[in-house]
């Protein structure tokens, strides 16, 4: 399924995270893009982090990474400004219990 086609499912898989369940997110070919920011919206501890994959945002309370990683910072016109994240490229990605496995 294209989760960039299908915001329902993005918005669906959300729900699923925050109740804990495990999900495996993993393409048939290739690899994700993740881009990984702290959210500042989060109130809780429950969403501090935002896990964007392929352009699509999850919220989730910690993240543990097996893969490399590195900095990256990316200017926006609208907001004229800087942001500011952690990227990397991921087989899969793994949800449980409000955690984040980037592989």
């Amino acid at each position: 399924m294209d989760l960039k086609k299908n915001s329902t499912s993005a918005t669906n898989l959300q729900d699923l995270i925050s109740e804990g369940r495990k999900i495996l997110m993993k393409k048939p070919e290739g690899t994700y893009f993740v881009q990984m920011r702290f959210n500042f919206n989060d109130v809780d501890g429950t969403r501090k982090w935002r896990v964007i994959l392929d352009g699509l945002e999850f919220q989730v309370s910690e993240i543990l990474l097996s893969v490399p990683c590195k900095t990256e910072s990316e200017f926006y016109e609208d907001l004229g400004g800087y942001k500011h994240h952690i990227i990397a490229e991921a087989k899969e990605v793994v949800f449980e219990k409000l955690i984040a496995y980037i592989n």
